[in-house]
C-alpha cells in the first residue's frame, strides 16, 4: 500500500491533479504573509513546504529581499515555478534540504493535513533540523482541530485528510513557543518561534 506522500509525488498523480484544480486560486488568499508582516518577522532565508508554483515565496522575496527555497510534490507545479524564478525541489515534508546556516523562516503551506501520521514525528524533526535558532515556523492548516480526526479526501479514495493542531508536534519541545494564531473561516495560521537557547534554571 502506497504512502500518501508517494501518491502525491508520482508523475501525473494527486500532486499534479491538485495543482491543476487550484491553479486559478493561487495567490488570492494569503493570510500567511499578512500575519508574518503583522508580527514584524523579517526573514533572511525562507523555506516553504507545499509551495505549489512558488507564488508566496516570490511575494516574500519582493517584500523582504530574502533568499527563498521551495518544497513541492507536484512536478507540474515545479515546472511552473521556473517561470517565477523560484527554486523548487520535488520532495516531501519528511526530507528537507538544509543550508549550513539553516532557514530563519519555514512555512508549511496547507499541506500537513495530507501527510502520513507515521511521518509526523519525522516531519517535526526535519523542520527543527532545518530551522535556525531564533527562527520562526508557520503552519497554515485546518481550524477544526479540537479533536484530532481523519476524513476521506474527496479527490482520491486512497488518501485521508487529517485534521490536527500540527503545531503541537513542535510544542512538545520546550524550545518552541507559540507566538501568534489567526483563525479564519475554516483554516488557521499559527506561528512558533524557536528559542536561540533553553534557559537553565535550578529547581528547589
Amino acid at each position: 500500500m502506497k504512502k500518501q506522500k508517494e501518491i502525491f509525488m508520482e508523475g501525473g498523480g494527486e500532486g499534479d491533479a491538485w495543482f491543476v484544480r487550484n491553479l486559478d486560486k493561487l495567490g488570492k488568499h494569503d493570510p500567511v504573509t499578512d500575519l508574518i508582516v503583522n508580527e514584524g518577522i523579517k526573514p533572511k532565508y525562507a523555506l516553504e513546504v507545499g509551495c505549489s508554483n512558488g507564488w508566496r515565496l516570490d511575494k516574500l522575496r519582493t517584500i523582504f529581499n530574502c533568499g527563498i527555497m521551495g518544497i513541492e510534490p507536484s512536478m507540474k507545479a515545479g515546472i511552473a515555478a521556473a517561470q517565477l524564478r523560484v527554486p523548487v525541489h520535488q520532495m516531501s515534508a519528511s526530507c528537507l534540504p538544509v543550508t549550513r546556516e539553516g532557514y530563519d523562516l519555514i512555512i508549511y503551506g496547507f499541506c500537513l493535513y495530507l501527510t502520513d501520521p507515521d511521518d509526523w514525528l519525522l516531519i517535526a524533526s526535519e523542520g527543527d533540523r532545518a530551522l535556525a535558532p531564533g527562527g520562526h515556523l508557520v503552519i497554515h492548516d485546518f481550524d477544526d482541530v479540537e479533536k484530532p480526526h481523519g476524513v476521506p479526501y474527496e479527490h482520491n479514495d486512497r488518501v485521508t485528510s487529517w485534521h490536527f493542531d500540527f503545531a503541537r508536534l513542535w510544542e512538545a519541545h520546550p524550545a518552541y513557543e507559540r507566538v501568534a494564531t489567526r483563525s479564519l473561516s475554516g483554516d488557521r495560521v499559527t506561528i512558533l518561534k524557536k528559542q536561540p537557547r533553553l534557559q537553565i534554571t535550578s529547581i528547589k
